[in-house]
């Protein structure tokens, strides 16, 4: 502070600081001291707070935000396996529309296509690799290799040319194809069973029955009564390619199995289920009970691994065996209204073309009790029980385990 004295006009320097105070009106005298440098420390300490507060608050919404991208990508990637699931489902409902129908023409479009992409494919790198000689390992191989037999049991989906060999007779032609000398001879329209003779050629149904061509005014029902067959059989057959309308074409072939045609004098003829059983299981009798009483009307076979029980629409269906029920809805496939049991011994049995269900999954059933009605829902033509039995996932023959 600068003064200076009136009568001997000295001045002097005090060598304080003195800062005006507003609210109070008076002067107030500041401590000479390090302000400046309190105040630069106050201030970067003041700036490494904020810095710190902000670089926390950067990092706590960096791990919000990849949290929250975590979770939307996890949904995506759920929404996506969705997504080829339905697309999945999708195809499969395609390929089995009408029972399958579809079947053959998609599975040979996809091998042509596979076919047609690799021999495009197979093209531009043919000249990209250099011829070898493969004469020595070609010799070698032919010496060591033995010879790959294809077995010719394998079912058939139609009827095959076969040329008969020296000393081949109808019986012997019959049994290498597993299946009745009748069917040949309905096929062939042969009358004397020694009247073939080498070169001659042959036209085998592929399982004992009939060949027939669908005629105007043909049902299936009309077709089965001709030939003495179970309409059922003829409708579940998988290559005769019949729709859930059961609706039949004029000119269309139909395979009957177990079907026998009609002559003016009857012909000896073998069992129509010649080759029909082929599924086995291990027990014996009396495992399961008759899950209803009626007819039986179609035996186990390749095609139809279950057993048809004709009975009255409504009959009561009981339980062949105690357990837990694990289905009880309207089936694909042509189930219609279905009930499956699992009887926890490995076995689980499967009760087809319902009226009514009287059950519900997870609920425990005991042998003998009622689980529903017969009906003829799902791809039926007529009421019956269509009873299956499966074991580990394999289907077994009910007949084995039926008192």
């Amino acid at each position: 502070m600068n003064s200076q004295n009136a009568d001997s006009s000295t001045s002097f320097y005090s060598g304080q600081i003195y800062e005006y105070d507003f609210l109070t009106g008076e002067l107030v005298e500041v401590s000479p001291s390090f302000s400046f440098p309190k105040k630069v420390l106050s201030t970067v300490s003041e700036i490494a707070k904020a810095f710190i507060v902000s670089g926390a608050k950067t990092s706590w919404e960096f791990t919000g935000f990849l949290f929250s991208y975590l979770v939307f990508a996890q949904k995506r990637l759920v929404s996506f396996v969705y997504l080829l699931e339905s697309i999945k489902d999708l195809a499969v409902k395609v390929v089995m529309w009408r029972r399958g129908f579809l079947f053959k023409p998609t599975v040979h479009g996809g091998v042509l296509a596979i076919s047609s992409v690799a021999l495009v494919v197979g093209g531009l790198f043919v000249n990209s690799v250099e011829p070898a000689d493969f004469t020595r390992d070609l010799v070698l191989a032919s010496e060591n290799t033995t010879e790959t037999i294809i077995p010719e049991d394998r079912p058939r989906s139609e009827v095959i040319k076969y040329e008969v060999a020296g000393g081949e007779s109808l019986s012997q032609i019959a049994k290498n194809f597993n299946i009745s000398v009748d069917s040949i001879k309905w096929e062939n329209d042969i009358r004397d069973v020694d009247s073939i003779k080498p070169g001659d050629t042959l036209a085998i149904p592929p399982v004992t029955g009939v060949v027939y061509k669908v005629r105007k005014g043909d049902t299936i029902s009309s077709i089965a009564e001709t030939f003495s067959a179970n309409a059922q059989t003829i409708a579940t057959y998988p290559f005769n390619y019949i729709t859930d309308s059961l609706k039949l074409t004029v000119g269309q072939t139909l395979i009957i199995p177990g079907g026998k045609k009609p002559e003016p004098t009857p012909l000896p003829y073998s069992n129509p289920g010649y080759n029909q059983p082929i599924f086995y299981a291990a027990g014996g009798n009396g495992l399961f009970s008759w899950p209803v009483r009626g007819s039986l009307n179609q035996y186990p076979s390749w095609w139809h691994p279950a057993i048809d029980i004709g009975a009255a629409y409504g009959s009561s269906v009981a339980a062949a065996g105690g357990g837990k029920v694990v289905a009880a809805t309207w089936g694909n496939y042509g189930y219609g209204n279905y009930v499956s049991i699992d009887h926890g011994n490995g076995y689980s049995t499967t009760y087809a073309h319902l009226s009514t269900i009287k059950v519900s999954a997870g609920q425990t059933v005991g042998r003998g009790q009622a689980i529903g009605n017969v009906g003829c829902t799902g791809f039926c033509t007529g009421p019956h029980l269509h009873f299956a039995v499966f074991r580990g996932g394999s289907v077994a023959n009910p007949l084995s385990l039926l008192p």
